[in-house]
């Protein structure tokens, strides 16, 4: 979902001496007053929506094949807590996390935690392309959700969404947008697994 607001005022009078002009400026002070409340307010709520911890929720049941071969499931899944990272090969954030995620992947992820990116809303084409001429950042499993049905049955609708599930396959904790590092139910999560 985009938002523009244009902020452009229209100069119609070079003189700016034409009756009546200044309710002109007046009435762009307010349009100007009223973009910028619309601006803090969509900011405000969009940043409450970006971390919801969950009430330990069940995840929906669900099974994918991994570009590694592998088969996916809340089932076999279940027993360690997953990071589960829902992306798209267009997304810019998804481009700036995913290396990131990487580098943790390699590092410093804690030993119990189990990480799966999950590919959706492009084609397999794209998906497979993108993730083929980027190795250095698919070093964890990768799978693709045809149809976008894994994303639908856990209630995503943006990109990067990430998802933590924790050993009994609860999601305990949704994240959508970049900055899953800066989360700090994010935080206490990894903490906890040390």
């Amino acid at each position: 979902m985009r938002f523009c607001i244009s902020m452009k005022e229209e100069n119609t009078a070079s003189s700016g001496s034409l009756p009546g002009s200044h309710w002109g400026r007046w009435f762009g002070t307010i349009r100007g007053g009223v973009a910028g409340f619309m601006m803090v307010t969509l900011s405000l709520l969009f940043g409450a929506l970006a971390a919801t911890a969950a009430p330990s929720v069940p995840a929906p049941k669900f099974q994918l094949q991994a570009f590694d071969g592998h088969t996916y499931s809340k089932a076999s899944l279940k027993g360690r807590p997953t990071l589960i990272v829902f992306w798209a090969p267009w997304c810019r954030y998804c481009q700036m996390e995913l290396p990131i995620l990487a580098k943790f992947y390699q590092g410093n992820k804690p030993d119990q935690l189990q990480v799966l990116t999950i590919a959706f809303s492009d084609s397999l084409a794209h998906v497979e392309e993108y993730v083929t001429s980027n190795p250095d950042t698919f070093v964890y499993p990768t799978a693709y959700d045809r149809n976008n049905v894994v994303a639908q049955a856990f209630g995503v609708n943006a990109t990067p969404t990430f998802v933590v599930m924790d050993a009994e396959g609860n999601m305990i904790l949704a994240h959508r947008g970049a900055g899953i590092n800066r989360n700090p139910q994010y935080q206490e999560f990894l903490n906890s697994l040390k």
